[in-house]
């Protein structure tokens, strides 16, 4: 005789299990939405085929969607903007785009995942043939380069548009943690 007390699955579970993963929620999370325990979600998943697929479908749905953030963080991105100003009493809106170069800690993550071999950081030092390129400055050049072209476009723009936008500051968060980088594979720059 089994121990425990007796669950009803509904039909409509699989879609409230789909929304939640979609969401993000985990299957600890799927426990206190069902007022089940973790062991009944896991039996759901391993006997009831459309649970197991909702289940499935929500996690890929939430992954693709964070895979997506990861890449456009790593690559560079525009984002839309808009900001509110008090012009002679009355509410006015000026929307803008705001150019985000790529960011070196995404790089970094995204490559020791896809490239664990060349860039894991415990990788051991080896010295370097002559003909093969540092791979650390070929990416604090290309850091500086981005900074760069950040800095002439934003400046371009506040000219172009006036004082009335914002002119974000340059911020060398990227220039840090490429020398931390560095310091960690221990490369001098």
């Amino acid at each position: 005789m089994a121990g425990g007390r007796l669950t009803i699955y509904k039909l409509e579970n699989a879609e409230v299990a789909c929304q939640a993963r979609v969401l993000g929620a985990t299957n600890d999370a799927l426990t206190g939405r069902f007022e089940v325990c973790r062991r009944t979600i896991d039996n759901w998943i391993a006997t009831i085929p459309e649970f197991s697929k909702a289940v499935r479908q929500g996690r890929e749905v939430a992954d693709e969607s964070v895979v997506s953030a990861l890449f456009a963080r790593a690559t560079g991105m525009e984002q839309k903007m808009t900001r509110v100003f008090c012009h002679r009493g009355q509410p006015v809106t000026a929307d803008y785009t705001v150019h985000l170069p790529p960011d070196v800690r995404a790089c970094i993550f995204w490559l020791r995942n896809r490239r664990p071999e060349e860039w894991r950081e415990s990788r051991p030092v080896v010295a370097e043939a002559k003909d093969e390129p540092n791979w650390v400055s070929e990416l604090e050049a290309a850091s500086e380069r981005v900074r760069l072209e950040a800095v002439a476009e934003r400046a371009a723009r506040s000219a172009a548009e006036g004082p009335a936008l914002p002119v974000l500051p340059v911020l060398g968060e990227a220039e840090r943690a490429l020398r931390s980088a560095a310091e960690r594979l221990h490369v001098h720059l």
